[in-house]
């Protein structure tokens, strides 16, 4: 039964050998140069409201996960000048929580000064849920809490019970 395969020479396998180290090689340096995973970044314009996207690339296993590495590279705002930064400079993550589709997030009371409030507060929150929902497509649902509180949802229940009393 093995008579019926044909033998290979000598020179046809110091052939596959090379062949086999090229191929090796190749992988080799493909994953050495590979830069990372692309991911896109929504800003607001400085000259209007119009909205600018960026590209970056970011490490393919960070050490503290994709979604808080975006999140953090996402605080810390463009790389343009162009561009306004989603939230006050110094914003930070406090805490995140990822349980299957949803994702939690409590970003630091740095978020909360003066000039927070003089901008639209919250089409800066739906630019930052835009920007996740955006890069991360298993994400459905985003909650943001601010030093631990939600920020529009208690101001519209009140408001809901003051109009009907």
């Amino acid at each position: 039964m093995t008579d019926k395969l044909p033998k290979l020479k000598n020179t046809s396998w110091i052939i596959l050998l090379i062949i086999v180290f090229f191929l090796s090689l190749s992988m080799f340096f493909f994953i050495k140069d590979f830069s990372g995973v692309r991911r896109t970044f929504v800003f607001h314009s400085t000259e209007g409201g119009n909205l600018k996207i960026e590209n970056r690339f970011e490490p393919v296993f960070p050490a503290q996960g994709k979604v808080r590495n975006y999140i953090d590279e996402l605080l810390l705002g463009p790389i343009s000048e162009h561009c306004k930064p989603v939230f006050e400079k110094g914003t930070k993550v406090d805490y995140m929580i990822l349980e299957g589709s949803k994702l939690t997030v409590n970003l630091s009371k740095e978020l909360l000064t003066a000039d927070a409030f003089s901008t639209d507060f919250k089409s800066q929150i739906e630019l930052f849920k835009l920007n996740i929902k955006k890069n991360f497509h298993g994400i459905k649902n985003i909650e943001i809490y601010i030093d631990k509180k939600i920020p529009f949802e208690s101001i519209s229940e009140k408001n809901l019970t003051d109009s009907n009393s």
